[in-house]
Formats: C-alpha cells, sequence, structure tokens
C-alpha cells in the first residue's frame, strides 16, 4: 500500500516537472511584441526581393533633381547596405513624391510615383516662378527594373488627375497588376449627383483602380466609380486611398478609408470591375488600412481602430493589429502594435500626426515588416511576430511604467510606489482638478468570452469612477465612452461596487467573466459573486479594452489604487 502511494506519488511529481518544463519552454518561445528596427533616413518603401533579401527605395533631392536610391539588407532590417542610386527623376515634369512598390512574379521591381504637374503641391515645385494652385494636380507615374534589376526604364505617366496617398498595389495569381487610388472629383453640395445623390453627400473623392496585364508596358482605367457616403457636407473625403488584397478564391477585396467610423469594402473579380461598397464591421477612423498574407494563408491587417476624436474622425493615437483566419470576415487579436510616441503632448497646430498610414511586408521568415506614423518624431519601423496578435492572455502589474497605458490628456493619473514593496508600483487615479478628466485605458486581445482581474484598492475620500469594458480605442478623456462600452461598472459614491460596500486601504481582486454572446458579464469580488451587468449593444468582435475614468464632479481627496490588471480570453 505504502509502495502505490510511493508511486504514484512519483508519477505526479515527474508529471509536474514535465508540465512545468513545457510551460518554461512555452513562455521562453512566446511570441514577442513589435519591435522596433532602425529606421532609414527619408521615408522609405520596402519590398522582399525573391531571395528574401529586403530592399528599401527612397526619393532624395540631388541638386534640382530627385533620384531613387536604394538599399538592400539580408538580415530582416538590421543593417543595410550603402544607399546606392538605381534611378534619376527629372523635375521638368514637376515634383515626385510617393513611391509605392511591387515586386512582381519576375523579380523585377515597379515603382510608383505621384507628381505634382509643377502645380506647387510638394515644397519646392515651381512653374514659371511661383506655384500654380489654380488646378491641383498629383499625377500618377510608373517606373519597372529590368534585366534582373540592373536597368530600369524611364517613368511614364498613367494617369492625369488629383490623387492621394498611394497604399497598395498587388498582382494576382493571373499576372494581372492592380493598382488602387483615389482621385478628386467635381462633386460639391450644390453639384451632389443624381437620383440617390441628391438626397445626401457622397464627398469629394471617388475610389477606382488601374491594372496592367503586360507588365506594366500599358494601363487601363477601372471604369467603376467607387463612392461613399460621408458625415458631413465640407471637407470631408468619401472614399479614398484603397488598399487591396486577393482572396484565395480570386476575386480582389478593397478596403476604403471613409470618414463614417468603418471600413467600406468593394469585391472584384478580375481587378477591372468592382461591386458598389458596402460598410463593413472593421470600425476605423477616417485613416487607410494596411493588408498583407501571411505564409500559412491567413490574412494579416494594420489599422487605427479609434472613435470619438476630431482628427481624422476617431483619431490616431494607436494602430492595431488582428489577423483573419476567414478571409476577413472575423479577427482575432486587435492589439496595440504601435502607440503614438507623442501621445502624452498636445497635437501639433497643423499638419498629419499620429500612427497612421501601415505598410506591411511579409518576411522571409514569416513575420511582417511595418513602417507607420505621421509628423517629426512619429514615423517608425517594426518587426511584428504575427502569432502574438493571438496569444490569449495579458496581464501588467506597472513594474514596466505605463507604456502599455494611455493615459494622456488627463490629470490626476500617475505612478506611485506600493508601500508595500519597495519596487512595486501602483497606478492611482483621482479626480484633481474639475476642469481635467481623469483615465486611463489599457488594450488586451479581443475575445468574445474573457476573465479580467483587478487588484485595487480605494484611498479615503475617493468618490465615483466608472470602470468600462469595450471593443474599440477612444481617448482616455472621452466623456461620451459610457454610452458605447459594452459593459459599465460604476465604483462608488460611498465605495459601493455592484452589491458590495469596500474598506478604504484594503485591497480586493475584482474578477469579471464576459460573454457578448449571452450579453452578460458576472462579478465576483474575492471570489464571491456579487452580481452581474448586461451588454449594452452588439459587438462584431468582442472586448479589447479596460477603461477607468472618473465620474467625479468635484475634485477627490482620495483616489482609486489600481496593483495590476489581467485579461484572459475562454473558448466561445
Amino acid at each position: 500500500m505504502e509502495f502505490r502511494r510511493f508511486y504514484f506519488l512519483f508519477v505526479l511529481l515527474v508529471l509536474g516537472l514535465a508540465i512545468s518544463s513545457d510551460a518554461a519552454e512555452n513562455s521562453s518561445n512566446a511570441a514577442q511584441g513589435p519591435t522596433l528596427v532602425a529606421t532609414l533616413k527619408g521615408h522609405p518603401v520596402f519590398g522582399v526581393l525573391p531571395d528574401g533579401r529586403l530592399a528599401a527605395f527612397s526619393l532624395t533631392t540631388l541638386g534640382k533633381n530627385q533620384v531613387v536610391e536604394m538599399q538592400v539588407s539580408t538580415d530582416n532590417s538590421r543593417t543595410w547596405t550603402n544607399p546606392a542610386i538605381v534611378l534619376s527623376l527629372s523635375t521638368d515634369t514637376g515634383r515626385w513624391g510617393g513611391p509605392e512598390i511591387l515586386v512582381d512574379r519576375e523579380g523585377e521591381i515597379h515603382l510608383i510615383f505621384l507628381n505634382d504637374a509643377n502645380t506647387g503641391i510638394y515644397k519646392g515645385g515651381e512653374a514659371s516662378g511661383r506655384p500654380n494652385l489654380t488646378k491641383k494636380r498629383l499625377d500618377i507615374w510608373h517606373a519597372k527594373s529590368t534585366a534582373g534589376r540592373t536597368k530600369w526604364l524611364s517613368p511614364k505617366k498613367i494617369w492625369e488627375g488629383y490623387t492621394g496617398s498611394l497604399n497598395s498595389i498587388i498582382q494576382t495569381k493571373k499576372g494581372r497588376i492592380v493598382l488602387p487610388f483615389s482621385y478628386k472629383s467635381d462633386r460639391t453640395w450644390r453639384n451632389r449627383g443624381e437620383g440617390p445623390e441628391t438626397f445626401t453627400y457622397m464627398g469629394d473623392y471617388d475610389s477606382t483602380a488601374l491594372y496592367s496585364d503586360d507588365g506594366g508596358k500599358t494601363w487601363t482605367l477601372s471604369p467603376d466609380k467607387l463612392k461613399v457616403v460621408t458625415p458631413d457636407i465640407r471637407g470631408a473625403y468619401g472614399a479614398v486611398e484603397p488598399v487591396v488584397l486577393e482572396l484565395k478564391d480570386g476575386r480582389v477585396w478593397m478596403l476604403i478609408r471613409s470618414q463614417m467610423g468603418r471600413f467600406y469594402e468593394s469585391f472584384s473579380d478580375d481587378g477591372a470591375r468592382w461591386s458598389k461598397p458596402a460598410p463593413t464591421s472593421i470600425v476605423s477612423s477616417d485613416s487607410p488600412a494596411g493588408l498583407v498574407r501571411l505564409k500559412d494563408g491567413r490574412i494579416l491587417l494594420l489599422w487605427n481602430q479609434c472613435l470619438r476624436y476630431p482628427y481624422a474622425y476617431g483619431g490616431r493615437q494607436v494602430l492595431h493589429g488582428a489577423i483573419s483566419e476567414d478571409e476577413g470576415d472575423t479577427w482575432r487579436g486587435i492589439r496595440e502594435v504601435m502607440r503614438d510616441p507623442q501621445r502624452d503632448l498636445p497635437p501639433p497646430p497643423g499638419g498629419d500626426f499620429g500612427t497612421a498610414y501601415p505598410f506591411p511586408r511579409l518576411l522571409k521568415d514569416g513575420n511582417v515588416l511595418f513602417t507607420s506614423g505621421q509628423g517629426g518624431g512619429r514615423r517608425a519601423t517594426y518587426v511584428l511576430d504575427p502569432e502574438w496578435l493571438t496569444q490569449p492572455a495579458q496581464q501588467t502589474d506597472f513594474s514596466d511604467g505605463l507604456d502599455d497605458w494611455s493615459t494622456y490628456g488627463v490629470k490626476g493619473v500617475e505612478l506611485k510606489d506600493a508601500s508595500q514593496q519597495p519596487k512595486a508600483k501602483v497606478l492611482r487615479i483621482a479626480k484633481l482638478d474639475s476642469n481635467w478628466e481623469a483615465g486611463a485605458v489599457w488594450n488586451f486581445p479581443a475575445g468574445r468570452s474573457g476573465r479580467l482581474d483587478i487588484v485595487f484598492g480605494v484611498e479615503p475620500g475617493f468618490h465615483s469612477l466608472n470602470l468600462g469594458l469595450t471593443d474599440h480605442y477612444s481617448t482616455p478623456f472621452d466623456e461620451e465612452d459610457r454610452f458605447y462600452n459594452l459593459f459599465n461598472l460604476p465604483i462608488g459614491p460611498n465605495n459601493l461596487i455592484n452589491s458590495a460596500k469596500l474598506q478604504v486601504g484594503r485591497r480586493y481582486r475584482l474578477t469579471m467573466k464576459w460573454n457578448t454572446n449571452n450579453r452578460a458579464c458576472e462579478l465576483l469580488l474575492d471570489g464571491k459573486n456579487i452580481g452581474s451587468l448586461s451588454q449594452t449593444r452588439v459587438t462584431p468582435t468582442g472586448i479589447n479594452y479596460l477603461r477607468l475614468r472618473s465620474t467625479s464632479s468635484q475634485p477627490d481627496a482620495g483616489g482609486l489604487l489600481l496593483y495590476e490588471v489581467s485579461a484572459n480570453l475562454l473558448s466561445d
């Protein structure tokens, strides 16, 4: 009997060691978050060559002309060769911008440029001594390498008009090159259009595509004008800056930037004719997307899942990443992959800013290189392991600071030393000024069902705070968040949390178990049930944000103390 008991314990010990060993190995092999890599001078575009090397192309001014410089990396952007001029661009036709890049099936490089036709759009552009802004122009030009990228054909104009940023170009399995773009129409509120358009406004721009079946020698313009409604009649672009991706069934999928708080989409069987744009369930600010097909066939999406901010109809403070295993129908992750490095400062008085305009490229090892960011000191290049987006858990104890939180534009939100442990930190949220909001926002992997654990306490003089769970990003000072949160849990006044009374100076563990399929969230305080919350609205993605914001109308004498937070997704 004793022998069998000993043997049983021995087996348990061996299994425990094996499990611990596997857990340690899995932990050490866990995918890491986005890694910042050295940023090259200028605004290079990246392409992956057939042998796996990474090529970067930058526009540089030499004297009166502009040139394209090429650099190559054999170690996924850690080191680069010195710049070498591969193409000269005469400024007689105008100043050059862009470019966008395609590495075709033969391994040749296609560069798509913008040219202002001497209308002064790009700084330095001159026509007859002074810029001519009576008719803005940003034409589209095409240049291509030949002979194994050893020679280059001179650029040629393939479209004339006024376009915006070019964000995407692909070659389909059948060999057709598809270049989506948007262009300024002659539409105004006084001249809205005909039929149903007389009752609404479709913005200043339409989207469409150019395509080539002969490797870029000739180009054809799609006859379809893709339009999207707008929320106002002045300054709203409409359908702009589309990106495309070929689906497994051969269709080409176009995601279109809009001002409606979400992307619109259009589909094409051949890249030439396109369906009428329709709204998607993908929440987005007025910013373009980045799409790339991964090695295992899944789709990676990069975009700004931001709402309710005046700039860009929702903001560009953070950039998100997600993966789809079903050709864009549903998405996993929705994690912050880039945060504005200057988000703690007031935005600049003019010019673009934030984390928008992602340009993803699939590397030979399966990781994704992306460049994003606008404005001085904001543009950066990262390498992302896609598996990081699919991890089911995230936690923070503030030992590494507040970099993974948004706490800008508020007062009374700061890290303090925790008295119990010398090196431990605690996040304190207190209303210090009635003119300023006090709030903090934290992102974690999105899920329809999951568990959030929060270790917290309240100080003497704390008044009230709303704890919200939601499915998108908005600023820490968003006063309307409670109307858009999926679940709202008031804490206080009188230190009440649902049916429980909090004691000052004591730590509590609040557990929130949500299930958006059942539209409910169970509440546990130190393991004891204190009720549940009802979901306020439908969500297409599940929950990926924790929001904490003071609801006190007057300054607090004390605050809420946050010691640690962890989120774990559960199987639906």
